[in-house]
Parts: structure tokens; sequence; C-alpha cells
């Protein structure tokens, strides 16, 4: 079945495949048991349930009772501006999180094993260096502020790894829209979110590399449990930022 313009739109504010499908199904039907969600949603029933669940949460359904039968009734449209404000506000939370972590982090290990401090110019390019040697094709990158100039920089650093590696991903979380126009469109991922209180980059692959551009300082962290919890950081802000 072909998607639908308003699907895609929906998709894009975080809600998945089958969501947008009951969502819509609720929205045409009006009040209906679960039954008939999930028959004209073509889904099971116990798929339906826990979707309508999900779709509670987000306060895009309700439950009622008419007759001493449940119905569930899909909520309007403009109840989709309180779910957006909602994400922005947890969105919000997370990111303080983030930086706290990030802070702790870089004051508790700056001096044990696994973590090593460049300065200058010299120490800035020798990151670059260690970068391209990479055994990662995932790259993940977290950068306040415009990085235009510094993505054309490390744009043969890019190239160097997938010749090498033969494939690379690349995403990025950013403050503004970055504009690919060479071999990485293809393997390029963006997501843009304001990253207040955060200056600098965060580079993430089989090592994590801190790069502040006040200072001009770069931190490299090849502790194996420091990098997971920073990607899974990542991962948390990509996922939960739909756009």
């Amino acid at each position: 079945m072909q998607t639908l313009p308003i699907e895609m739109e929906l998709r894009k504010l975080g809600l998945k495949e089958k969501e947008v499908r009951v969502y819509l199904t609720g929205l045409e039907l009006g009040p209906a048991p679960v039954q008939k969600i999930a028959q004209l949603a073509k889904i099971t029933r116990p798929t339906a349930y826990e979707i309508i669940e999900k779709l509670e949460e987000k306060r895009l359904f309700a439950e009622i009772k008419e007759r001493r039968k449940r119905l569930f009734v899909a909520q309007s449209p403009e109840k989709i501006l309180g779910f957006l404000r909602m994400q922005k506000r947890e969105l919000e939370e997370k990111e303080r999180e983030f930086i706290r972590i990030i802070a702790v982090l870089a004051d508790k290990y700056s001096k044990e094993k696994g973590v090593k401090v460049y300065k200058g110019k010299a120490g800035l390019k020798v990151l670059d260096e260690i970068l391209s040697f990479t055994s990662s094709s995932e790259i993940f990158m977290i950068s306040a502020g415009v990085i235009q100039k510094e993505l054309k920089d490390r744009e043969q650093i890019f190239q160097k790894i997938k010749s090498r590696l033969g494939k690379l991903e690349v995403r990025i979380i950013c403050e503004n829209v970055v504009r690919i126009e060479s071999f990485l469109k293809s393997d390029w991922q963006q997501k843009t979110i304001a990253l207040r209180g955060f200056d600098g980059a965060l580079i993430l692959c089989d090592k994590a590399i801190f790069i502040s551009r006040k200072t001009k300082e770069g931190v490299l962290i090849e502790n194996q449990l420091i990098i997971n919890l920073l990607k899974s950081l990542f991962f948390t802000l990509w996922e939960f930022n739909p756009l």
C-alpha cells in the first residue's frame, strides 16, 4: 500500500508506521472497539491494543465507556501540538543531562589511563590523523555552532576512511543544517537541535574525541566503557528527536 503524504508527515513527528495507521484509523472511525480499529488498520487485535496504549501515553488516543463497552477514540489533531511540546521538554532535559555527564567524565577521567589531552593546532591535527585510522565504518558526531568549514577540512579524512573500509555512515546532531555536496551526501544523516552550554564537537567511532573550539584543545578517550556510554546517550538524543 502506497504511503500517503499525511502518513509521512506524521512519521516525521516520531510516530512509527503502525502508530500512524492506528491514529488515522481512529480519526476515521470515531469511538470504536479495538477489534474494529485493528481490522481497518490491518493489524492483529493484540498489536492494536499495544499501539493504542502507546498513543494514549502520547495523548493522541483516549478510552471511553459506552453501554459497558470499551471504546477508543483518536484525539483531535491539535493534540499533536501538545505532544510536540512534551517531546521538546523531555529532549531539553535529556540534553542537559548529556552535557552534565560529559562534564563529569571529562573531569574524572582526564588524568586516568585511556584519556589523552592534545593542545593547539598541532595537537588537533594529531587527533584528525588518529580519526583517519579508525576501524569503524560508523561515525557519530555532535557539533555546536556552524561546522561547514570543519566538515570541509575533514572531508579528506572521511574519504580516506571510506576508501579503506569500503563504506561509511555518518550521523550528526548539530544546531544548523549542514549542506552536503560531496561524496558524503549518500552516506550522511543529520538532525538539528539546540545545544545550549555545549561548545565544540564530539566525534564517536571506535574512540571518542572531544574538540573545544574555545580552548583549542582535544581529548581522546579510548576507554570502551565511556565510549559505549557516550554512544548510548547519542542514540537517545537521535531517536528522541524525530526531525
